[in-house]
C-alpha cells in the first residue's frame, strides 16, 4: 500500500519503521506538481508540512485514494467536503488530546514571540547589525505585574498560563468550549480580555465560527500598547482590521507564526506591511516544527495509519 509522504525527508525512515511491512512510503517534496506525479496511485496521503494545498483537483488526481492523515491539529489546506463525498476519512491531531498534552513546541514559540514583541526584538536586533548601539530607543515592557489574556485555554492556553505564572503575570482567559479553566487563569468574557490584557494570545482551533473572530471592533478594545500574538491560523484575525488596528496601536506590536494565504506570504497586506514596520514579527509556522516533537508525531501518526487499516 503506497503512502505519499510530505514532510522532512530525514522523517520518511521513521514513518517507513513504524509502519512496517505492507506499506511503501514514497517521501515527495511539498509542491503541488511533485505531489501530482506521485498521488495516481497512492492509498494514503501523510501530510506534515501544510505547504500544498489538497483541493479538488489535487484529490481527483488520487482514485486510489483511502485515507488522509496530518501530522497536525489543522487541516484548512485540505477540502474535506471533496474527501467525505467520496467517503475518505480525514484524520489529524486536533482529536489526540492525550498525546498532545506532552508537545510544547508551538506554546514555546509563542512564548517566545510575546517576549520579542516586550522587548522590541526585531527592531533592536536589527539596529545592531547596522552598526548602532542606542538602547534609548528600544524601551522594553517588565512582564512582572502585567496580565496575560488567552483567547482559547485548551493544551496550548494551558502551557502559557504556566509561562506567565513563572513571570509572576496575572493570566485571564476566554474559552466557551473549556469546562476547567487552566490553574490561575480567571475566566472573563472575550470583551473583558481585550480591554484588561496587556498581552494577548490566541490558541483556537480554525472553523467557521472563529474565522474572523476578532475584527475591527474587537481590536478596538485593546489597551494602547497592548501585544498582540496569534500561533493558530491567520484568518481568525481579519487582515484588513489587523493592519488598521496596527496604525492606530491596537495592537502595538504583532507576533504570529501564521499568516492567512501561507505559504504564498509575498502577496498578503501583512507580510508587506512587515517590510516597512518593525513592530510587527512574522516566523514560517514554525510553531510545531522541532526535530524531536516531530519524530514523536510522526511515529504517532503511522501507529494510527496501521490501526486504521487494521480495523478496516
Amino acid at each position: 500500500m503506497k503512502v505519499l509522504y510530505l514532510g522532512p525527508e530525514d522523517g520518511r525512515q521513521t514513518v517507513a519503521d513504524e509502519l512496517g511491512g505492507g506499506f511503501a512510503v514514497r517521501h515527495v517534496r511539498a509542491e503541488r506538481d511533485s505531489v501530482l506525479n506521485e498521488v495516481s496511485d497512492a492509498a494514503v496521503v501523510f501530510d506534515a508540512s501544510m505547504k500544498v494545498r489538497f483541493d479538488r483537483a489535487l484529490l481527483d488526481a488520487a482514485p486510489r485514494l483511502r485515507l488522509v492523515i496530518t501530522a497536525t491539529t489543522g487541516a484548512d489546506h485540505i477540502d474535506s467536503a471533496t474527501l467525505a463525498a467520496r467517503g475518505i476519512p480525514l484524520l489529524t491531531l486536533k482529536t489526540e488530546r492525550e498525546f498532545l498534552r506532552g508537545i510544547t513546541p508551538a506554546a514555546e514559540l509563542s512564548w517566545l514571540l510575546l517576549l520579542a514583541c516586550a522587548r522590541r526584538f526585531r527592531a533592536a536586533l536589527r539596529h545592531v547589525e547596522q552598526g548602532g548601539w542606542d538602547r534609548e530607543q528600544f524601551p522594553g515592557m517588565m512582564l512582572r505585574g502585567r496580565t496575560l489574556g488567552l483567547i482559547g485555554c485548551g493544551r496550548i492556553g494551558g502551557w502559557m498560563a504556566r509561562y506567565a505564572r513563572a513571570f509572576d503575570m496575572t493570566v485571564i482567559g476566554h474559552d466557551p468550549f473549556v469546562s476547567e479553566f487552566p490553574l490561575g487563569v480567571e475566566a472573563v468574557g472575550l470583551p473583558e480580555v481585550l480591554a484588561r490584557a496587556d498581552f494577548v494570545s490566541i490558541h483556537v482551533h480554525y472553523s467557521d465560527a472563529t474565522r474572523g473572530l476578532l475584527g475591527a471592533k474587537e481590536l478596538a478594545l485593546m489597551k494602547d500598547g497592548a501585544v498582540l500574538i496569534n500561533t493558530s491560523r491567520g484568518a481568525i484575525v481579519d487582515e484588513s482590521a489587523l493592519l488598521s488596528g496596527l496604525a492606530a496601536g491596537k495592537p502595538a506590536a504583532l507576533g504570529v507564526d501564521v499568516v492567512e494565504g501561507e505559504p504564498d506570504i509575498r502577496n498578503t497586506r501583512l507580510w508587506q506591511y512587515a517590510q516597512a514596520h518593525d513592530n510587527v514579527i512574522i516566523t514560517p509556522h514554525i510553531g510545531g516544527f522541532s526535530p524531536d516533537a516531530l519524530a514523536s508525531v510522526l511515529r504517532h501518526t503511522a501507529q494510527r495509519i496501521r490501526g486504521h487499516f487494521a480495523q478496516a
